[in-house]
């Protein structure tokens, strides 16, 4: 506790972040009928005896943990019209959400005092809210639960609102969306990539529209026009808000939703779960024909990160499209090219006789990806790790399969990748001994 002396030289104890390891400070706040949480450096360091009561946190020691982590939606000022609540001289009244013991979520209000603004420490004051104290008018609430499109802002990874059209359209209560993930309860598996993308545009140009496929809680897809803007607060953003509208027929048709389910959203290409069907099929069809054989190639870009962070997202995107573009006219129209997510690719090539003809579509994909790449107005070069992996012609029942055929291109993968990248390396299907985790790629540079 940090003692100072004021005028009349009596002595004041001041309760302050930096000092939440203080026994004293501890007993005195842990007395208080209120919760108290002290947060420095975007954390909060300490939670009073009432605090952790209320989250059902029996430990004496309070752990710090991020503030999104404790109360969701602190947005200092936003009290009004909501609370009764007015600032101090040193503080600001808030309103936030915290997910209590009992597994429900509870609306918070109180006051935000921030004692140091460089190291960011802060005291927070607050007392679960009590609507039939509030009698002000909650107009803001009530223009979005009127209005058509389905409305849902986030903070953080966390729902914070939901209104009545968003309940009607995908199915989930208020209570139910509180504090979940939103990616969770409504975007497909195979547009979790398009989400992210969607989220870093609204960062880089305000706000984004786009045609798109949800989910609702019932497992049904839903075509709907999405708007996504950002959540701003005293000139900060601090989450965001999506609206959506049904923009079509209410069911898709079962080939438009089977290809969605199916292909990578940025570049069109098959994504995992297609390719690791169509790798099961060539298998299948291997046993029947030993002489058809078949083999996949997998691939990483060796300056991905580099040009992304250089040039931007946007020309990430943009080079991904071109790899994608690259990659299928290298192939046979039999042969299939997929995209795994991130920079990371797969090919499954078909009717070969050996290993030296897989090797041969290697060092073909390696040439093209080392020719240069024009990215808004940059001309710029970008190498390749390669592993490739041969199926045996003797699959054997049940033995080998298509997992174990990835994993195969995936440790010869890596060892390209250690060995300084923009090169091949081959699976060494030689080794019987140990399980898939214990076999090691040979390596073989490309011509």
């Amino acid at each position: 506790m940090k003692r100072e002396t004021a005028a009349d030289g009596e002595t004041v104890f001041v309760n302050l972040p930096e000092n939440a390891n203080s026994s004293e400070q501890r007993q005195i706040l842990d007395s208080l009928p209120v919760l108290v949480f002290l947060e420095r450096a975007g954390k909060i360091v300490f939670a009073n005896r009432e605090a952790r009561k209320v989250l059902g946190f029996d430990e004496v020691e309070w752990m710090p943990r991020p503030v999104e982590e404790v109360l969701w939606g602190l947005l200092p000022g936003t009290a009004e019209p909501q609370t009764l609540l007015s600032g101090t001289s040193t503080g600001s009244p808030f309103h936030a959400t915290m997910p209590a013991g009992s597994g429900r979520l509870m609306p918070v209000e109180g006051s935000y005092s921030q004692v140091n603004a460089d190291s960011h420490d802060a005291v927070i004051v607050a007392h679960p809210a009590e609507n039939e104290k509030a009698p002000k008018s909650r107009l803001m609430e009530d223009v979005l639960s009127s209005i058509p499109e389905a409305v849902a802002i986030v903070h953080g990874n966390h729902v914070l609102y939901t209104n009545r059209a968003f309940s009607a359209m995908f199915g989930y209560s208020g209570d139910e969306a509180g504090g979940e993930n939103l990616c969770e309860l409504i975007v497909p598996q195979a547009r979790l990539n398009e989400h992210e993308r969607l989220l870093r545009t609204v960062d880089e140009k305000g706000r984004v529209s786009v045609e798109t496929i949800r989910t609702a809680k019932s497992g049904e897809p839903l075509q709907v026009s999405l708007q996504v803007a950002p959540l701003r607060v005293d000139g900060t953003n601090t989450g965001y808000v999506f609206s959506f509208r049904e923009s079509g027929k209410h069911k898709l048709t079962e080939a438009r939703l089977q290809r969605d389910a199916m292909h990578d959203t940025l570049t069109g290409l098959p994504n995992r779960a297609l390719f690791m069907d169509r790798l099961a099929q060539a298998l299948n069809r291997l046993e029947r024909r030993p002489e058809q054989g078949c083999g996949i190639i997998q691939l990483t870009l060796d300056r991905f990160k580099e040009i992304n962070y250089a040039l931007g997202h946007a020309a990430g995107d943009d080079l991904l499209k071109t790899i994608a573009q690259r990659l299928s006219a290298t192939l046979r129209p039999e042969d299939t090219a997929a995209r795994f997510g991130g920079d990371h690719f797969a090919l499954l090539v078909e009717n070969i006789a050996t290993a030296a003809d897989l090797e041969i579509v290697a060092a073909r994909v390696l040439s093209e990806i080392a020719r240069p790449f024009e990215l808004l107005g940059h001309s710029l070069q970008s190498g390749a790790s390669i592993g490739v992996a041969m199926a045996p012609t003797l699959l054997g029942t049940g033995i080998f399969s298509a997992d174990m055929l990835v994993h195969q291109a995936d440790s010869a993968l890596l060892s390209a990748r250690q060995s300084g990248g923009n090169r091949y390396e081959i699976f060494d299907k030689h080794l019987k001994s140990g399980p898939p985790a214990t076999k090691t790629a040979s390596k073989t540079t490309a011509p």
